[in-house]
């Protein structure tokens, strides 16, 4: 008899959290308190019981917050305020860092006169991959007009101004290629046609990797481009605890613009 193989029939997107992380924690904080009942032995046992309430917390953090992202919905009304931004640009649309694919299959959806290219490299310590986005666009009826494809922010595989937008979602801070994160920004500005769109979502007020917001700014205007709107996230949607913390979502801010046609 023939095995059939069938297909997942819904879009397997994951969170922004790495639930290896999560895992790692959780297991390192059983590990100790599972440690410190041999107190009952030697009174020194009894110190694991910090390093397990430690990272019991940092796991119970990143557990609610995973939470948060999946039943809250919140990623999908990021992708929104992102596609809302850039929508109604006919043409192709570029999502760098594209991860699971959700945001470009947000965009395609929205706007079904556009096409759309997800790039990113999908390293080992994300749990995303090329097939998944290519599966949940398979899923969400996309696939026609969503394409994917390997490669860095730091050096993106497209002439200057061939695209009519561009979008990034928390990506320009991971680009460990580049020292200066803003060098991410200016690349992908590169490819942006005159009269075309950006919007962008980072942790533009966190100084650890882009010094600034000023000089986030100062990037967008050596690219050539004027922003239009520059706006912390938590102004924009509700971020309930622990997603307005700074190690989460507080730092966030929307930046979009175009680039003038000269």
């Amino acid at each position: 008899m023939a095995v059939s193989h069938t297909h997942p029939s819904e879009p397997r997107y994951g969170t922004w959290i790495r639930t290896r992380r999560l895992w790692m924690f959780a297991g390192l904080g059983v590990a100790c308190a599972a440690g410190a009942l041999l107190g009952f032995w030697s009174p020194w046992f009894w110190l694991l019981l910090v390093p397990a309430c430690l990272f019991g917390y940092i796991a119970a953090i990143l557990g609610l917050t995973t939470y948060r992202f999946r039943q809250g919905g919140l990623q999908e009304r990021i992708h929104g305020l992102l596609a809302m931004e850039i929508v109604g640009h006919d043409g192709e649309i570029l999502d760098v860092g594209c991860g699971s694919g959700a945001l470009a299959v947000t965009i395609a959806r929205a706007d079904p006169r556009c096409t759309v290219l997800g790039v990113d490299t999908w390293g080992d310590d994300w749990e995303y991959s090329k097939a998944q986005c290519d599966e949940n666009a398979r899923i969400e009826g996309v696939a026609s007009r969503v394409q994917f494809q390997r490669a860095s922010a730091a050096e993106l595989p497209l002439a200057e101004a061939s695209v009519n937008a561009v979008v990034s979602c928390l990506t320009f801070h991971e680009v460990k290629e580049c020292a200066d994160r803003t060098d991410a920004m200016v690349e992908s500005l590169r490819v942006l046609r005159p009269g075309g769109r950006f919007a962008f979502l980072d942790l533009f007020s966190d100084p650890a990797p882009f010094t600034s917001i000023e000089h986030v700014l100062d990037a967008v205007s050596r690219s050539g481009c004027a922003v239009v709107r520059n706006e912390p996230l938590d102004t924009l949607l509700p971020l309930p605890f622990p997603l307005g913390g700074k190690k989460v979502l507080g730092h966030a801010r929307l930046i979009s613009g175009f680039r003038p046609v000269s």
